[in-house]
């Protein structure tokens, strides 16, 4: 795994992607597989028609039409799903860090 702060030339969308790859999901219950399958996809779908509205909204230097509601609605659901899990992410990686320092403590004394 790379180092993120040597690792100037990958951009931190991809490493992220990385990073989200290596996660073991096998403890996972099937029901829990597809629930979170499904989040993500409705999540990633939600995201794009979002941002394809605002900027479409944007490069015409219209506002909002009616008929993009329901997309930047479709994109703010996402967004609020992906938020807690980014949280979640970096809760868990700062206590692996943490757990890490510990057992690397006990095993110099």
């Amino acid at each position: 795994m790379a180092n993120a702060a040597t690792s100037s030339s990958e951009n931190s969308i991809t490493l992220f992607r990385s990073l989200i790859a290596e996660l073991d999901l096998s403890p996972l219950s099937e029901t829990q597989l597809y629930d979170l399958g499904a989040v993500a996809a409705e999540s990633a779908e939600g995201l794009c028609q979002g941002l394809l509205c605002i900027s479409e909204a944007l490069e015409n230097s219209e506002a909002l039409p009616p008929a993009g509601i329901p997309q930047v609605s479709a994109y703010l659901k996402a967004a609020a799903h992906l938020m807690p899990m980014l949280f979640e992410l970096c809760e868990q990686a700062n206590n692996g860090l943490v757990k890490a320092r510990k057992v690397a403590a006990y095993s110099l004394n």
